[in-house]
């Protein structure tokens, strides 16, 4: 689940590793991330120090921590909770780390005798006893949505409990996608990594939290994460008066956000397994469509005059029509701008043995007042001059929204 034999691209970072700033950067794994420098260079030429940012599908928030970090007051919101815990640990990480330390030796000593026992084969082969023993007293223990250190805590261990074999505190395993416990035993067998390191978890979590607290914690404006729908957040914060919006919405068809990460959802109190009732990857249209034209309208509303929109999205044409379709409706008197990309990393689909070796997406730019000599020398291109993903939805966005409000009908990510 692990081997890769091409080499990938590597990724630049926007912060020297031995910065404070450089390793809490790269805290989480998670689908579809931003490039490193993608969200540095948009809010350096889009934005002023000092004015507000917001991304409402903000994934791990390497979004809101960058331009937290370049002193613009951030928010970021997703609806999964391993998204949200490691975007939380990021904005607001524990500032003492022998408080989290001590936090993990608490907990290990809050075990249980049955805590390290297996209840399938998968177990069995996945982690050792103490292994088992910690990830079970954390998930019973900590309060992860109610405080610093034990969401910063849970962080680690949610970021560590699948990995690479030696790299983690498990048998070898994607850091990224979570794979069925069946097909997971059927690679291990198939690779004779029949048992799981037998590593020492708190020994091991010790020293992965002194490495990313080795140079303190990066100086940061105010970082808000938010947990839940943004459909239902946006409406309850107060106007952000934001300049600058930045994300990457989900993509249409593609990766489930939920079960792709289901044995980190079950750390954080899920169930253990996928839950197909559950599923997110978005595969009706037409509620895609309503949550993307939604989502924007909301998010309108925080918006200063004139401020800019960057959002990333997937090249295939369903994906990219709906999300052009949804930027013009609710901007409708402003100038879209198109351009094409290819990401330095391999597509979600190939994760899942299918689609190219390399991410195919496109930002879609409604400028605002900066950054012109920015955009310009990016090779941005009114829309009208991108026809391979221009082109009329079912219906318009904003007659979908009548239509789901009339009849009390949410729209739900469905298989």
């Amino acid at each position: 689940m692990t081997e890769n034999t091409q080499k990938q691209p590597a990724f630049k970072q926007p912060w020297p590793r031995s910065t404070a700033a450089g390793r809490w950067y790269a805290l989480g794994r998670y689908l579809a991330m931003f490039p490193p420098t993608f969200v540095q260079d948009a809010v350096g030429n889009l934005t002023k120090v000092g004015e507000p940012v917001l991304d409402p599908f903000c994934g791990r928030g390497n979004g809101p921590f960058t331009a937290a970090v370049m002193g613009r007051p951030t928010t970021g919101i997703d609806v999964n909770p391993v998204a949200w815990i490691f975007t939380a640990a990021k904005l607001q990480p524990a500032e003492d780390p022998e408080q989290v330390i001590a936090r993990l030796n608490e907990i290990w000593l809050a075990r249980k005798p049955q805590d390290g026992r297996s209840r399938s084969q998968f177990e069995a082969m996945a982690w050792a006893p103490k292994v088992r023993a910690l990830l079970r007293a954390a998930r019973r223990e900590l309060d992860w949505k109610g405080s610093e250190v034990d969401r910063t805590l849970m962080a680690f261990i949610a970021l560590h409990m699948q990995d690479k074999k030696e790299d983690g505190l498990s048998n070898s395993m994607s850091p990224t996608i979570a794979y069925s416990p069946d097909y997971a035993v059927r690679w291990w067998t198939d690779k004779g990594l029949l048992r799981p390191p037998d590593v020492d978890p708190v020994a091991m979590l010790t020293d992965k939290i002194r490495r990313r607290y080795h140079y303190g914690i990066p100086d940061q404006a105010q970082g808000t994460a938010i947990l839940g729908d943004a459909r239902d957040e946006l409406p309850k914060q107060a106007g952000m008066e934001a300049g600058l919006l930045i994300t990457s919405p989900p993509y249409c068809g593609v990766a489930d956000y939920w079960n792709d990460h289901w044995l980190r959802l079950w750390l954080l109190g899920h169930n253990f397994r996928k839950d197909w009732r559950r599923s997110a990857r978005y595969k009706n249209k037409t509620d895609y469509e309503t949550l993307i034209g939604s989502v924007l309208q909301e998010a309108s509303r925080h918006l200063k005059k004139g401020a800019a929109v960057l959002i990333r999205t997937d090249q295939r044409r369903q994906t990219a029509k709906m999300c052009i379709a949804a930027v013009q409706e609710t901007w409708p008197n402003r100038k879209l701008l198109i351009r094409s990309t290819t990401a330095p990393h391999k597509s979600i689909s190939v994760h899942h043995g299918r689609g190219g070796q390399t991410a195919k997406e496109i930002d879609l730019l409604l400028p605002g007042k900066r950054g012109r000599n920015w955009w310009e020398k990016q090779g941005f291109q009114p829309v009208k001059l991108a026809g391979d993903y221009v082109g009329q939805t079912t219906a318009p966005v904003s007659q979908r929204l009548t239509v789901a409000v009339a009849t009390g009908r949410r729209c739900q990510p469905v298989d």
